[in-house]
Formats: C-alpha cells, structure tokens, sequence
C-alpha cells in the first residue's frame, strides 16, 4: 500500500525538480525523471518502485495516451498512415537485426539473442507524447506520425513477444497456439473499437443531462482502466488501448469537457507518479562491472532507433527535419520495453545483474529522447 508520505514526496519531488527543470531549459519531464532518481536507489535512497508505484505509474501512462489520443486529429492520423507505417517497420527492424547479431556477438544462442531483438525494438511513446503535446506539435507532421507509428510499433512489439514466448513455451503463450492468441487480440480491439463508436455518443448524452458535475470525466476514467485491464490480460499494450480511446472521444462534443477533466486528474497525481517512478527504478549497485556494456548499448539502442525511422520517413517523402523530429521521437524505449525484460526475468531469460543494466539502458534511452527533442520543436 502507497502511504501518504510516499505519494506527497513523489509528487512534491516531481512538482519542484520539473520546475527547476524548466527553470534551466530542460522539459519538466526530465526534471520529473530526475526527482525519481534523486530520492530512489540512485540518490538518497528515500523511496523505492515498488508494485503499488508501478500500478499507478501505469495509470499515469493510461492517461498520457487517452490524453494524446484526444487531442490528435483523425483525418491527419489516415493522412499520415503510410508513413506511419513506414516509420514503425523501419524502426523495428533495425534495432531487432542488429541486436540479434551482437547478442550472437556476445556468445549468446539464439534465444537470448532474439530477446535482445524483441527487447530493444518496442518504442514507447509516452515521453514524446507529453514533449509533443507541451510544445503543441501533437498535430504537426511529425508528431502525428509519431503517435501513427507509436501504434503500429506496440502491436509489432506485442506480436513478436507472443511469437517469441510461444516457440520458447513461456508464460501463457504455452497454453494458447500464436494464431489463437492474435486473433484474440485483434478480436477485442476491433470489438471494443466498433462497440463504443456506436454506443459512446448514446451513452454521453444520457450521462450528460445527469446533475453531477464529475459524471462523465468519472465514467470515462473508468472505461479506460476497464479497457486498458482485458486488453492487458490478452497480452495487448494498454497504451495502445488508451490512445484509441482518446481518438474516438476527440470526435464527441464532450471532448472539450473530457479532457479537462481528464488532464487535471492526470496532471495532478498519475503522470508525476509515473516519471518518478521511472527514476526510482535506477539502481547503480553493481552496475561497475557491466558500464561498457551499458554504454555500448545505450549507444547501438539510441542509434538504431533514429537510424530506421528517419530512413522510413525519409523514404515515403518527409522533409529532413521532421524526419529528424521523427528519428529522436521514437528513441525511447520506456514502460514497454521494460514490461518485456520483466517477463524475461520472471521466464529466466535474464539474470538479475543483466537484467538491472538493461534497465538503466531503456532508462538512459528515456531520459535522451526529452532533451534531444526540446531544442529540435522550439526552432
């Protein structure tokens, strides 16, 4: 259970280290980030992540993407589908070939070289989405094909764990053959998507003319945990749920009212717990033995995620500087990535040692795409 004096202190933590941020140029997520490792394992070691934070950094992210999602154009979104696409293929390929090699490199079999693969090539969008949305770029043509491709990338990543857990027979890809398993994935996405565009609008209305003034920003929060939940328990991103979610509400008249609702909640209490929560989970003990290889792979993460996607950008026409924009969007690996290594250490696939260096290295890769995007969206 989070106590009181755990939650104010992330939150008074997150609240005066992203205004210092702020204060010296850097976007308040980093500050944010930056009060996680202050006051976690890496600093003073005041607090810890532990399942409670984690259960409500997840919230946070829930509400990051909702949030991404209504305030992103539907029209630009189908507009900018083919280079969508182009980026999220590039950007998952390139990282999981030339990863797989150097975990062969490395004198790993194919099994862990493959989950160096699968590992390093999901994106997480969450940290661009909030960079994005701060500096009012969720509807240029970057960012737009950012969110696109953000989509398409987490159901890549989700797609090749499954693969990867059911020929390996790990968690529950041993008891449901692949084809079952995305099908029932793509199933509910489909089936949850068709149901609330046509039961939203009715449902809203009825919601709106009750006398409650919190009413219809509760009964959203709601569907989105409900949401987010099955899609989880199917093996399907959350995020992805929560974003789609916005995009459906980014069309209803309530939208306005929703996501003001839905940012102050967010803003208040859930995404500050998240960006802590990133810092609390860094830990330097024992990481001396394993710095070149952290550093080599911080570096082959950062590169190969710009690499590709700038490529697939580049490739469907976009002009070099969003294409950059692009590039350093999709760089952090974020809550998705370390979903996978959890998985892996709970398979065995990791040791505890590795599994703390990589870690650090999707933490590192969060905390580059904030400060390398900042100065590329204000010129």
């Amino acid at each position: 259970m989070m106590s009181e004096v755990t939650l104010a202190s992330m939150l008074f933590a997150a609240l005066f280290c992203g205004w210092l941020a702020e204060r010296i140029g850097l976007p308040g997520v980093v500050g944010q980030i930056g009060a996680g490792l202050l006051i976690g394992p890496a600093g003073f070691a005041f607090l810890s992540a532990s399942q409670v934070t984690d259960h409500w950094a997840e919230i946070g992210v829930l509400l990051l993407m909702f949030l991404a999602g209504i305030e992103s154009d539907v029209d630009l979104l189908k507009k900018h589908f083919k280079q969508s696409f182009s980026v999220a293929l590039a950007g998952v390929v390139t990282p999981f070939t030339v990863f797989f090699v150097f975990g062969h490199l490395l004198g790993y079999g194919n099994e862990q070289a493959l989950l160096w693969g699968v590992l390093f090539s999901a994106t997480s969008v969450s940290i661009t989405a909030q960079i994005l949305t701060e500096y009012k770029q969720i509807k240029s043509e970057a960012g737009t094909t950012i969110l696109g491709a953000a989509v398409i990338d987490d159901l890549l990543a989700v797609l090749m764990w499954t693969v990867f857990e059911t020929t390996f027979g790990l968690g529950g890809g041993q008891h449901m053959g692949l084809g079952l398993t995305v099908f029932l994935m793509l199933a509910y996405l489909a089936a949850l998507l068709l149901f609330l565009y046509w039961a939203l609008p009715k449902v809203i209305a009825v919601l709106t003319k009750v006398a409650h003034p919190a009413m219809v920003v509760t009964v959203v929060f709601s569907l989105i945990l409900f949401s987010a939940y099955f899609a989880e328990e199917l093996g399907l991103s959350g995020a992805i749920v929560a974003f789609l979610l916005g995009l459906l509400f980014s069309r209803l008249p309530v939208h306005e009212g929703v996501e003001h609702g839905i940012t102050i909640l967010g803003n208040v209490l859930f995404i500050p717990i998240f960006f802590v929560n990133i810092g609390l989970k860094v830990s330097w003990t024992g990481q001396e033995k394993h710095l070149w290889l952290i550093i080599l792979l911080t570096v082959l993460a950062i590169v190969t995620k710009f690499v590709g996607p700038v490529l697939g950008a580049r490739l469907t026409g976009m002009a070099k500087r969003p294409a950059y924009i692009v590039g350093v969007g999709m760089v952090s690996r974020g809550e998705m990535a370390l979903v996978i290594a959890n998985l892996a250490l709970a398979a065995h696939l990791l040791k505890a040692d590795v599994y703390a260096a990589m870690v650090l290295v999707i933490l590192l890769t969060t905390i580059f795409t904030p400060i390398a995007l900042k100065p590329m969206l204000k010129r």
